[in-house]
């Protein structure tokens, strides 16, 4: 894989920072992933397609790199996130409890998501 470097990107409107989204190298780095990082939108500037042109602008970028997938993680409760992947063609991967006493006693469900770059090894 190319260099597979973390990138972060940030959409701006009226003059301020709307949003925000990032990638990094998944894992060790050698497993040719990337995984998405800091997805944020502004409240007010929701429902806009910011989120949508961020996701779609970290994913081209790992075409671009030859990567075979992008991963991410989200938490159970952030509905609009985890549909917006969805959207976006990411697949739910697993799901799992947050391994700390916390996370047992409050069933903090993670859930890792996955998109498949198509045409990559």
């Amino acid at each position: 894989m190319a260099d597979a470097g973390a990138r972060f990107w940030v959409a701006e409107a009226d003059e301020r920072v709307v949003g925000t989204v990032g990638v990094r190298p998944a894992g060790d780095g050698g497993t040719g992933e990337l995984a998405l990082k800091r997805m944020s939108v502004r409240k007010d500037y929701r429902g806009l397609g910011i989120a949508t042109a961020l996701g779609r602008t970290a994913l081209a970028f790992a075409r671009q790199r030859g990567c075979r997938a992008v991963v991410l993680n989200t938490l159970m409760v952030q509905h609009e996130a985890r549909a917006l992947y969805e959207r976006l063609g990411f697949r739910r991967h697993r799901r799992y409890v947050l391994p700390s006493a916390y996370g047992r006693l409050a069933n903090c469900t993670i859930t890792t998501y996955r998109y498949d770059l198509p045409g990559t090894p």
